[in-house]
């Protein structure tokens, strides 16, 4: 769906309107997909990477698309990031949530255009996991072919400093109490998280919301570009995302042989890791995992006040 054919009629009072940050190969379009299933049901409105398209594909881009043939025949001509602030902040009348997936590096130095009226949160992931993830997908026949390296395709931040200086901005001067979830956790206890995150953000919750339909009946929905989906297809970007019919606990496999990753991809996971661990401290946690952490903490302290009695009684 074009973005420019949406409602601007007034939006009703008690409209959710929730922006999710995310790196990329976080599973955020798997996180999407949850939503969506929603959308019949509580009339939710999904964007898709509406910034993100104006970093690579506007005419404010940051970043080239690093496939020469494509420079010109995906190039985004409207999508420059005060027209993609408009078209998210229109009022959708008929809507019960307004919902935008969007990679967090996308409005670097352009923090000026994030929507108003929104509630920020963040989804982040082990940069080691994305950035193996990363590594696999530059690996692919065709990316292997053009010598697509990271640098190529990324922030001089590696995705992970922006991201937290997008986390900063928001709880400093736009004083907001982010949401922040992490991919592991998700994928780990699914509907705990969910059910979280909806509470948070008062996003209707189903059980339903881990149970998908085709992946293209939810892109036909959403709002997107088709350029940018033309390339991210092409390149595999969201090959699982798309064929999977839902979310649940992962099959633990026996281990499999390391992959030696490139030196960018060492570089980029050893400067992440601090600013991811500063949002990893700020999650929210699963219920089962913090009652689970209480639990063993009350355990070590009692075995503590036992050791203590002992030493007391000359034991």
């Amino acid at each position: 769906m074009d973005p420019s054919e949406s409602s601007t009629k007034l939006a009703p009072l008690n409209q959710k309107r929730v922006m999710l940050w995310a790196p990329p190969r976080s599973l955020s379009t798997a996180f999407e997909r949850c939503l969506s299933t929603l959308m019949e049901e509580h009339n939710v409105t999904i964007f898709h990477e509406p910034f993100t398209t104006a970093y690579h594909l506007g005419p404010e881009r940051q970043i080239e698309v690093p496939i020469p043939p494509l420079k010109f025949t995906v190039e985004e001509s409207k999508y420059n990031y005060s027209w993609v602030k408009k078209q998210i902040e229109q009022e959708f009348r008929d809507s019960q949530v307004v919902f935008a997936k969007d990679l967090a590096y996308s409005v670097s130095n352009k923090m000026e255009y994030l929507p108003e009226g929104f509630q920020h949160t963040f989804l982040i992931r082990h940069p080691q996991k994305v950035f193996k993830s990363f590594h696999t997908l530059l690996h692919r026949p065709l990316l292997r072919l053009l010598r697509i390296k990271l640098s190529d395709i990324l922030p001089q931040g590696w995705v992970f400093q922006e991201m937290y200086e997008l986390y900063e901005y928001v709880t400093e001067t736009l004083g907001q109490n982010v949401v922040i979830i992490d991919a592991d956790d998700l994928v780990e206890h699914p509907e705990e998280v969910l059910e979280m995150y909806c509470k948070h953000t008062g996003i209707p919750y189903s059980p339903n919301m881990t149970v998908w339909g085709k992946g293209k009946d939810d892109l036909k929905r959403w709002h997107l570009s088709k350029r940018m989906l033309f390339v991210n297809t092409m390149v595999g970007q969201y090959d699982r995302a798309l064929s999977t019919r839902g979310l649940g606990k992962p099959t633990h496999h026996p281990p499999h042989q390391e992959v030696e990753l490139s030196g960018e991809c060492q570089l980029a996971i050893q400067q992440s890791l601090p600013y991811y661990q500063k949002l990893y401290e700020k999650r929210m946690v699963p219920p089962s995992i913090s009652g689970k952490k209480e639990e063993d903490e009350c355990s070590e302290a009692d075995e503590a006040e036992e050791r203590e009695q002992l030493i007391v009684s000359g034991v």
